[in-house]
């Protein structure tokens, strides 16, 4: 207690000569002015016009602990928060009144105390430094594995459901597309085109097809409409392209009458392969084939020469393929063709007035040029070529007819 005495009066001493200097300075005259020099001001310092090294070294010092203790303050404070903020971090994803709070709807204040920047904080993850949340997601794995065969069996029947919902749904979704496309008018066929023909007229196969305008372009089957255009014998295949939304293009595909044989009164046209394409009583520009063995009532429109004509046609297919190879034309001169007798075919040129007994079809290119050298040499001759013989021996000869 008498230290603070002591302090007490020295500082009611201070406080008197100072009130004594202030009232002797208010007698001073206005004209003169405060100097420190001539004043002595008790309890103050004199501040020098230079500052001493020792003063700068003391302030350097000073200067220095206060930015040490400045740091170490600093330091300490953001312990304290990291702990606390620890602490709170725990205390995250406890229940309160029976539900959990989730880490995302934290404020951020209360994270930035640890943090000088919001850049840092930006970089802080809630969930990853959070200790009980790794510890949750293992307890998750875990609980997943355990569990029960009831429980994995109602999870595969759920995912089938699923499945079979979504597939249900997907055909759903196709059946009703087809049915908009079956019953809106914007599907109706406007045009039908036909190309590849040149025998038979286009409306003829627009006939057959029994396709017609206004119609529906998907309300029919093309596999039909291919069957209906080939009723008629000289199509061979044929095509059918939808062109949406109002638009048919029919491509056929003709077969080529080469040859003819008769029936009754009538001839019969067929191509290379013996498909019979029309009936009819006009006889055409090709070679008759005659001594065939396909009985009559098989001769239809759209059928097919029996086998052993189809062989012997085949023969004749080689005859004219060899005399069209010679310089003189020799299969535009053949009118007729006798396949009765298979080894030994009869040609029969017309125009010339002269039969040709070819014999089988063996060595033709020769024949032919034998055929080509009696006509030139037995010119405007009527009378049979005798080739049916053994070429290797034996010579060809003509022999003339002679008129009774």
């Amino acid at each position: 207690m008498p230290k603070l005495t002591n302090e007490k009066s020295m500082k009611n001493k201070s406080r008197k000569n100072i009130k004594n200097k202030t009232d002797k300075s208010n007698e001073r005259t206005k004209d003169e002015k405060f100097s420190f020099d001539e004043e002595i001001v008790i309890g103050l310092r004199r501040i020098d016009d230079k500052p001493t090294e020792d003063f700068k070294h003391q302030n350097d010092k000073n200067n220095k602990k206060s930015k040490t203790s400045d740091k170490k303050i600093k330091e300490r404070n953001r312990e304290r928060n990291k702990q606390k903020n620890k602490e709170k971090n725990r205390n995250i994803g406890k229940k309160k009144n029976g539900k959990a709070e989730e880490p995302e709807l934290i404020i951020k204040s209360k994270y930035m105390q640890n943090y000088d920047n919001d850049e840092d904080y930006d970089n802080f993850d809630i969930r990853k430094n959070n200790p009980k949340n790794k510890k949750s997601s293992k307890t998750d794995k875990s609980k997943t594995k355990k569990l029960t065969k009831k429980q994995q069996i109602s999870k595969k029947r759920r995912k089938l459901i699923f499945k079979i919902i979504k597939w249900l749904t997907l055909v759903g979704i196709v059946i009703a597309g087809i049915a908009y496309a079956m019953l809106s008018p914007i599907f109706n066929i406007k045009n039908i085109s036909v190309t590849g023909n040149f025998k038979i007229s286009s409306e003829t196969i627009i006939s057959l097809s029994e396709l017609s305008i206004d119609q529906n372009i998907f309300n029919f089957r093309t596999s039909n409409i291919i069957d209906n255009i080939k009723q008629n014998a000289y199509i061979d295949k044929v095509e059918i392209n939808r062109k949406l939304p109002d638009e048919i293009q029919i491509v056929v595909y003709e077969r080529e009458a080469t040859y003819m044989i008769t029936l009754g009164n009538a001839y019969v046209y067929i191509n290379n392969q013996g498909y019979i394409l029309e009936i009819t009583a006009t006889k055409g520009d090709f070679p008759l084939i005659v001594g065939y063995d396909t009985p009559e009532e098989q001769i239809q429109e759209g059928n097919r020469l029996i086998t052993e004509d189809l062989e012997r046609l085949s023969d004749i297919l080689k005859i004219m393929e060899s005399a069209s190879s010679v310089e003189g034309e020799i299969a535009n001169l053949i009118t007729q063709i006798d396949i009765s007798d298979k080894s030994n075919y009869i040609l029969t040129l017309e125009k010339e007035g002269k039969k040709i007994y070819l014999g089988d079809t063996t060595n033709l290119s020769t024949k032919m040029l034998w055929i080509n050298e009696f006509l030139e040499t037995e010119e405007k001759k009527q009378g049979i070529i005798y080739l049916n013989v053994d070429l290797n021996t034996d010579r060809p000869y003509f022999r003339e007819r002679i008129e009774s």
